[in-house]
């Protein structure tokens, strides 16, 4: 996620919680413990469900939430979570549709890191990718031109950074905001070292 720019390399995960939510399953209104760093992130699988945010999130009933914002969780999808996103404004899972699996990514403060505790040394110093932009429509017709050939496909490439990283700090960092989950009788959590 690092290389591919979903998190930023100082938030390499060395935390790792697997959520299975069975049908009705749901995660109340919450805001993430701050032993935790932001940026963090959510993997969705399985089954597409929705994540509400608000700072006044209310419970309507049993896996019922009403708030101001809603994201769709598509399946496959990551939901990066920093800012106010993390620290001002609750969210919460409503019950959903059928059986789901979540994988959420943290990275510890490292004063808070339990005893014993020991880095994955293949972790360590990951840099974001360096991709090259795509090629402008113009300059792929003059690519065809020259080549004489019938189609122009535009290509992306991908290398290792020669430059240390491409953000700019913590708020150099994509805004796509991210989710968490919080305990709730009814789904198993698992958590394993990232």
């Amino acid at each position: 996620m690092v290389r591919w720019h979903v998190l930023p390399p100082t938030c390499v995960p060395n935390s790792c919680i697997v959520n299975i939510y069975d049908e009705g399953d749901c995660i109340p209104p919450h805001i993430d413990h701050h032993d935790f760093l932001r940026s963090f992130c959510t993997i969705s699988l399985l089954t597409q469900c929705n994540i509400l945010f608000g700072s006044n999130l209310k419970i309507i009933g049993p896996g019922e939430f009403a708030g101001p914002f809603s994201i769709p969780l598509p399946v496959g999808s990551v939901l990066v979570l920093k800012g106010n996103d993390a620290d001002v404004a609750k969210h919460c899972v409503p019950a959903v549709p059928a059986k789901r699996i979540s994988i959420t990514f943290r990275k510890m403060d490292e004063s808070k890191i339990p005893y014993g505790y020991s880095l994955e040394p293949e972790l360590q110093g990951l840099r974001p990718m360096t991709i090259t932009p795509l090629k402008s429509t113009s300059q792929q017709k003059q690519i065809q031109t020259k080549e004489a050939s019938p189609v122009s496909v535009p290509t992306r490439v991908v290398s290792k950074p020669s430059n240390p990283s491409l953000f700019n700090g913590e708020d150099g960092f994509p805004p796509l905001g991210a989710v968490s989950v919080s305990r709730k009788s009814g789904h198993k959590k698992y958590a394993s070292k990232a």
